[in-house]
């Protein structure tokens, strides 16, 4: 009843224009997904709440910063905003919220200040910033350390909306909204890899993007490599880069220097050239690997806050690094989340994040880097992809009763199964390829009937990695992707 009760509250909300009005410390509240925002921003925060609660029958509550800082506003405000976060997560019946929305920028929605390495070398310095202290969202879901020698971990998925005014924040809201709601496209089976260059760094970012390739071939039959290196066959410059942003793409990933406003020190991608994005609906989600790819920086200024608030296109959500970062740091963090993504690709990609966060805390993979990743945008989003969209238009041609299905499971080991169904009776040949384009198993060469048919797979003595199998049944063709992992 509790359930029931509280959704009803959070669609109310939807037509109120004040802040929740209850006792945010009476344990009897509950809901699955919060919105906090400060008051003139709660018309926006209430249509996202209205939609998730229709969407995914999410129990919502909208609740104002005011609010909060008045209930446990006895500290500084980040860690009052902290105080209330733990609460509901401690002390709210059950089932605890499993999302929280910062529906703002720092100058309304506090993040936390902490110190990277570079503090060490601001105190030698005898000068300390702003710079210094990267501003960490992380910390407001982790468990708290029970002393200094502890780990964190994360309980709960925390996105922010970096919205510096309610006009901005209306765009982001809308993408999101037009993004869950559309029709999948031919762009949703498109992954963008792209791979930095400088003279004294190597081939080291091409390297780290080849090995993340990997994982995207995975979930996204159509994974393009993009390198800055001019010399190299996969080179685009700027201009072809945006040209092939705008035909759409389901995810677009960057490893390689950054900062506010450029990826790679040769100023490969700016916040102007966001200027010339027109992709639409077709938004990608953006996992950012850069040195210091900061969102606070102001409006318009800074990559990620710019690519979410461009109306007419952009990205739906972004995730980077907020402070100083390493580019093993971003392969490893990526790498978490798209293999968790892989393990339930139907499950919001906020999920995912806060495995990838979780593991770097728990195992330290990251260095002291792990929480340092923000995600901007809505982490209940469930991001495009083939496993859970399947593109019929991607091969209109073919008939539509002869189906090449994602072999089951994917990755697998050693065993897999692959299904296809027949219009009618056939020849058919069922033959499993490596990346080179070698056969490494034939799994059917015989005549069969119309109908259903399955092979299991059994890919012993082959080593990890993504293979194709490619079914031929008289004139028609079909081949997919399969990820072997030991």
């Amino acid at each position: 009843m509790k359930m029931i009760r509280f959704s009803l509250i959070g669609f109310i909300l939807m037509f109120a224009s004040e802040s929740f009005a209850g006792n945010l410390i009476d344990t009897t509240n509950q809901a699955d997904y919060i919105v906090i925002a400060p008051n003139y921003y709660y018309p926006v925060a209430e249509q996202l709440a209205l939609f998730r609660h229709q969407k995914n029958g999410f129990s919502t509550m909208v609740v104002s910063i005011d609010t909060i800082a008045m209930d446990f506003g006895f500290a500084t405000p980040d860690t009052a905003l902290k105080d209330f976060i733990q609460f509901t997560l401690n002390h709210w019946s059950n089932p605890k919220p499993q999302y929280f929305v910062l529906a703002g920028n720092i100058n309304v929605i506090p993040s936390h200040p902490e110190a990277d390495d570079s503090y060490e070398i601001g105190l030698e310095q005898g000068a300390l910033d702003v710079d210094f202290f990267p501003m960490i969202d992380q910390w407001f879901v982790e468990v708290p350390r029970t002393d200094f020698t502890s780990i964190s971990q994360t309980n709960a998925c925390i996105g922010r909306f970096p919205a510096w005014d309610s006009a901005s924040l209306a765009i982001m809201v809308d993408k999101t909204i037009q993004y869950e709601s559309d029709s999948p496209g031919a762009w949703c089976n498109r992954a963008i890899s792209v791979a930095d260059y400088r003279e004294d760094d190597g081939t080291i970012f091409e390297d780290d993007a080849r090995t993340f390739r990997v994982y995207l071939d995975s979930l996204w039959t159509d994974t393009i490599a993009v390198d800055v290196r001019s010399d190299s066959p996969n080179y685009l410059d700027t201009t072809a880069f945006v040209n092939l942003w705008n035909q759409g793409a389901a995810v677009v990933s960057y490893f390689g220097h950054a900062d506010a406003v450029q990826l790679s020190n040769s100023r490969y991608f700016t916040t102007w050239a966001i200027d010339s994005l027109t992709n639409n609906g077709q938004l990608p989600v953006c996992l950012f690997g850069g040195c210091d790819l900061t969102y606070d920086t102001g409006p318009d200024v800074s990559i990620p806050t710019h690519l979410l608030a461009r109306e007419g296109g952009g990205a739906v959500a972004v995730v980077s690094s907020e402070g100083l970062s390493y580019e093993n740091t971003a392969t490893t963090f990526f790498t978490s989340m798209v293999q968790s993504m892989i393990k339930k690709p139907d499950e919001p990609i906020g999920k995912s994040y806060e495995e990838a966060v979780t593991y770097g805390m728990v195992w330290g993979d990251y260095l002291n880097t792990a929480d340092r990743y923000t995600f901007l945008g809505d982490p209940a989003l469930t991001i495009k992809h083939s496993v859970i969209t399947p593109l019929l238009v991607s091969n209109p041609a073919r008939p539509s009763s002869f189906v090449l299905e994602q072999n089951f499971p994917n990755p697998f080991n050693p065993t897999t199964v692959i299904t296809y169904e027949l219009p009618g009776n056939a020849s058919v040949s069922l033959k499993v390829y490596d990346m080179l384009g070698r056969e490494v198993r034939s799994l059917v060469n015989e005549p069969q009937s119309a109908g259903s048919h399955s092979v299991t797979f059994n890919a012993g003595g082959l080593a990890s990695g993504v293979y194709l199998y490619r079914l031929q049944a008289g004139s028609c063709t079909a081949t997919k992707k399969l990820l072997l992992l030991k």
